[in-house]
């Protein structure tokens, strides 16, 4: 019986990170992961309610059940937002992997960026991968398992690296983006990739740095895709979220060298809000709808800014993912994401236009 109540309480404690963001940084990892992996975790509570039935007597008993049933609510939390608030994909969407099998990836090192390809060479679209982490740390293998998934498809993944806060200051990593973006088109040929067809894909504060790149009209690229950008470092540093799990006042600061009192141009350069414009390419956002890091209300208004200006926008909420939920690539909302992503790729991507 001690042993069915440790998997009743494990699968207890498993469940509440689902509803409950963690207001540390592992244990908001922990509330990511249980949210992405709820299918995993409501089969681990219905095994501990059975063997509560079977083998929990006594006093225990009631509190076991108990436990198990707000376990179980808990765990389908995240499939009761999405049946009511979608985006809704077919099933075998969630039951088989993105990575195309029939295609063979191989990894290649060059300097300040790792660069992943189809096997066969076939003058495929190219895509420039840009890590997130606050903009301190991360690097190019950051989102591996995404890049190689995205080369599985057909296209040729520059993962570029970035000078990382508070070491260097802002526009020290815009400008390492703009460089890399160079050095990936220049070397596209070797690996099978067209330099004329160029996608950027950022991850949180990669986003911003992609769309702040994106913004460079000189660039000519097809698409921008975002996941969770950062929007108003001056409306990020006001309002924290809460729990404001990495400090991002200090996190802005550090980039910025002071507050935005101190260092308006920082932070207004910094803010894809201020530079989107007319004639940019299509944006594809993909925005977590409990995000506990950037709140997706300012993604809202980032969205709202580029159809202002006649950008074409494809906006994707995932309505219980939280902030970085594709750090589990093979998680639930990560598979719906990829669903709406490939065939954007491919229509940003084709060869005419």
């Amino acid at each position: 019986m001690v042993f069915v109540l440790a998997i009743v309480l494990i699968a207890l404690a498993l469940s509440i990170w689902i509803v409950i963001p963690g207001p540390t940084p592992f244990l908001f990892g922990l509330s990511v992961a249980t949210t992405e992996l709820w299918p995993v975790i409501a089969l681990l509570d219905l095994i501990a309610l059975v063997l509560t039935l079977h083998f929990v007597r006594g006093r225990m008993r009631f509190a076991a059940i108990a436990a198990c049933v707000v376990a179980i609510i808990c765990s389908l939390v995240p499939l009761d937002a999405y049946l009511v608030r979608g985006p809704h994909v077919p099933l075998s969407a969630f039951i088989t992997d993105a990575r195309d099998p029939s295609v063979s990836v191989t990894t290649h090192r060059l300097p300040g960026m790792l660069v992943f390809a189809p096997q066969i060479p076939a003058k495929g679209p190219v895509i420039v991968a840009i890590y997130g982490g606050a903009w301190e740390r991360g690097s190019t293998h950051t989102d591996r398992a995404l890049n190689e998934i995205l080369a599985s498809w057909g296209y040729v993944v520059f993962a570029i690296d970035y000078r990382h806060a508070p070491q260097a200051r802002w526009p020290a990593q815009r400008d390492d983006v703009l460089a890399g973006i160079a050095a990936a088109r220049a070397a596209a040929p070797s690996f099978g990739g067209d330099p004329a067809r160029v996608v950027l894909i950022g991850h949180s504060s990669g986003a911003q740095l992609a769309m702040i790149a994106g913004s460079e009209e000189r660039l000519h690229l097809r698409a921008i895709v975002t996941y969770e950008s950062p929007v108003d470092l001056i409306l990020g540093y006001e309002f924290p979220s809460q729990p404001d799990i990495i400090h991002i006042r200090s996190i802005l600061a550090g980039l910025c060298g002071g507050t935005p009192a101190e260092k308006p141009a920082c932070y207004r350069s910094a803010s894809p809000r201020y530079v989107v414009h007319k004639g940019m390419p299509p944006v594809f956002m993909i925005a977590a709808g409990r995000d506990h890091v950037v709140d997706v209300r300012f993604e809202h208004l980032l969205r709202d800014e580029l159809r202002k200006d006649g950008v074409a926008v494809t906006y994707l909420e995932l309505p219980w993912a939280d902030h970085a939920f594709e750090a589990a690539y093979f998680g639930f909302h990560n598979r719906i994401a990829m669903w709406y992503l490939r065939p954007f790729l491919a229509r940003a991507t084709a060869q005419t236009l």
